[in-house]
């Protein structure tokens, strides 16, 4: 005998646990940069500092010579100098590189703008409902193509060889 009543709720749980995967990793992937500024952003703030080509010249022993652009958490600012926990760095070919949150100091002589880091709500909303939807007409498809409600019999009955529950 198949005792068959665990796997009842299995498929509507996984379904659900699927959606919500979904949905929590397109809440880390929705932000954008605003338009730079020359004014340092409050310290802990996520930013992107653009740099000119002094300060190419001036942190390439650190970070690379063909670095654009510096993106973390800013750690700290002075007159002279900002620090930052670095994150990525992007080059002059547009590649980039993951760093682990060290610390770097990056002379104010060598930064031409400030980006802040900001959450996107629109794009957000966008890409959930789009997930979701996706998700969810990819369970229908697959409801349709397997057919039957999970039960023997396929319209709630039992056929020959069926144990009744």
């Amino acid at each position: 005998m198949v005792d068959r009543r665990g796997r009842r709720g299995e498929w509507p749980r996984r379904l659900t646990a699927g959606i919500c995967a979904v949905a929590l990793a397109s809440q880390t992937a929705c932000h954008t940069y605003l338009p730079p500024q020359e004014v340092v952003p409050a310290s802990g703030k996520a930013v992107a500092v653009e740099l000119n080509d002094r300060g190419r010249l001036l942190v390439g022993d650190r970070l690379g010579e063909a670095v654009v652009r510096v993106e973390g958490i800013l750690v700290g600012s002075t007159d002279s100098e900002v620090t930052l926990n670095v994150s990525r760095t992007v080059m002059l070919q547009g590649s980039s590189a993951v760093w682990a949150g060290e610390a770097v100091v990056i002379p104010r002589e060598g930064v031409r703008s400030f980006r802040l880091r900001e959450f996107s709500r629109g794009r957000t909303a966008l890409l959930s409902v789009a997930l979701v939807g996706g998700v969810a007409l990819l369970a229908g498809l697959i409801s349709l193509v397997a057919g039957g409600n999970g039960r023997p019999g396929g319209d709630g009955t039992c056929t020959t060889g069926c144990n009744p529950q």
